[in-house]
């Protein structure tokens, strides 16, 4: 962790780059951006469905929660504050797969994995695994990946 003060300068840099981001999409989703002691938060949600909504909640901590198509990830360690515009960037661009990993038997799903790719080539991953209440073998399940769409077509 870095010290709060050089943060907290890093992160209102960061918050700044984001907002001057929101004019490139405000005509293609509703955005709503929240200022608050602790935290900002930014939610976006696009006028297509097929596109990805997001919410991105920025603390003063040095941590972040995200909601990426409904799976909501919270209390990530900021590894660097640079990664979130273009992590908002691949998001609006469609760059998103939702993997979903079921049991083929009960349909049961056994975990999500929500895929961001960035423009550089990296991956942005959380995954989220499922209660399960029996083992089920790799030959027992079946992987359904949905796609979202561009923001601006």
């Amino acid at each position: 962790m870095i010290a709060d003060d050089v943060f907290r300068s890093r992160l209102q840099a960061t918050i700044a780059s984001l907002r001057y981001w929101v004019p490139t999409i405000a005509d293609q989703a509703h955005v709503e951006q929240v200022d608050g002691h602790q935290a900002w938060k930014l939610s976006v949600r696009p006028n297509d469905h097929p596109a990805c909504p997001f919410e991105l909640v920025l603390r003063t901590d040095q941590h972040y929660d995200i909601a990426v198509a409904g799976e909501t990830f919270e209390d990530l360690p900021v590894q660097s504050l640079d990664a979130f515009l273009p992590l908002v960037e691949a998001i609006a661009a469609g760059r998103v797969v939702q993997r979903r990993t079921e049991s083929v038997m009960t349909g049961a799903p056994l975990s999500v994995e929500t895929r961001v790719m960035l423009k550089d080539g990296s991956i942005w991953s959380q995954r989220r695994d499922l209660p399960v209440h029996a083992r089920i073998a790799d030959a027992e399940t079946a992987v359904h990946d949905r796609h979202f769409i561009p923001y601006r077509r």
